[in-house]
């Protein structure tokens, strides 16, 4: 039997130029997918959830989080770009074990979640052994959240600017976890971007990103390369 839900009596902000503002509405969702928005929907066996004086309307979309870092929240908030990557590349990266990385995929998301962020872009940057890339993926999935597991390595691509071509395990990855493009949780490619590494880097990186065949993203323009400057204090 098809797991049903309905949303009652809320006003609707359908983001739909077809559908538009209902003043009062209901949302019928029949497994996990929206099947019907209007006035008035009558279905007999579904849960209802009571959105009187509520407003009911699409979950937003963050484009680009490191969820890793959810349990850093705050403590770079005074460093500039290079006392970023130092202390969070060359710092806490590599004491980050597997079960730490899930728990801050875990914790990011349904952190998300909770502020009404129902889709994000995962800027994954902390996935320096294949054990950190599948706890990184199983924190997405167990989040139950629609999620871009956006793969861009680990701190030994970090050393600014890197010589060290983006890591190979996306493919095995890849190959493990996302077999459609259909599922909760897909897969993209973080590309540092050349500004970060050096030209037969960044040529591999994107050769790779083809490879793939998967929606990419780049932090471009952000940096001129070089050291990055000493931590505060």
């Amino acid at each position: 039997m098809a797991e049903k839900v309905l949303i009652r009596g809320g006003t609707v902000l359908s983001m739909d130029p077809v559908t538009g503002q209902l003043d009062t509405g209901d949302v019928l969702v029949v497994d996990g997918v929206i099947a019907e928005v209007a006035p008035t929907v009558e279905v007999s066996d579904a849960e209802v959830i009571d959105a009187t004086d509520m407003i009911v309307m699409p979950g937003f979309v963050d484009t680009h989080r490191h969820t890793w870092e959810a349990p850093l929240r705050h403590l770079a908030s005074d460093w500039t770009l290079g006392q970023y990557l130092a202390g969070l590349h060359f710092g806490f990266s590599r004491h980050f074990r597997p079960e730490d990385t899930y728990a801050g995929n875990l914790l990011g998301a349904v952190e998300a979640l909770d502020s009404g962020i129902t889709t994000l872009l995962d800027w994954s940057h902390n996935c320096e052994t294949p054990e950190h890339g599948d706890a990184a993926v199983a924190g997405l999935r167990d989040s139950g959240m629609r999620a871009v597991f956006a793969h861009g390595g680990g701190a030994t691509m970090w050393q600014v600017p890197s010589p060290v071509p983006h890591d190979r395990d996306v493919l095995r990855l890849q190959k493990e976890y996302f077999s459609t493009d259909d599922q909760l949780v897909t897969l993209g490619f973080a590309a540092r971007g050349p500004q970060f590494s050096s030209p037969e880097a960044t040529l591999a990186d994107w050769e790779l990103a083809r490879e793939l065949g998967t929606a990419s993203a780049s932090t471009s323009g952000t940096a001129s390369g070089g050291r990055p400057a000493p931590l505060p204090g």
